[in-house]
């Protein structure tokens, strides 16, 4: 994987939805893409959002915390 590899995957999360960046590198036999995505779902999976939140609130402003940790509305 290199960079624009990784940004384009991301772009195409955010614009698309994982599961479809997923469907579609399947769908073309984007091995590259796929990778991508895997990483990017189980770090995803790994995180505690909510330990991270608290870590935030500790050491800043609970709401700069709730912000950078959720999902910004368009």
């Amino acid at each position: 994987m290199n960079r624009s590899i990784y940004q384009a995957t991301r772009r195409s999360i955010r614009d698309n939805g994982l599961r479809y960046t997923v469907q579609h590198a399947i769908d073309v036999n984007d091995t590259d893409t796929l990778l991508t995505c895997d990483d990017i779902a189980n770090t995803m999976k790994e995180t505690d959002w909510l330990s991270m939140r608290q870590q935030f609130a500790r050491t800043g402003s609970a709401v700069v915390a709730f912000k950078l940790t959720t999902k910004a509305l368009a």
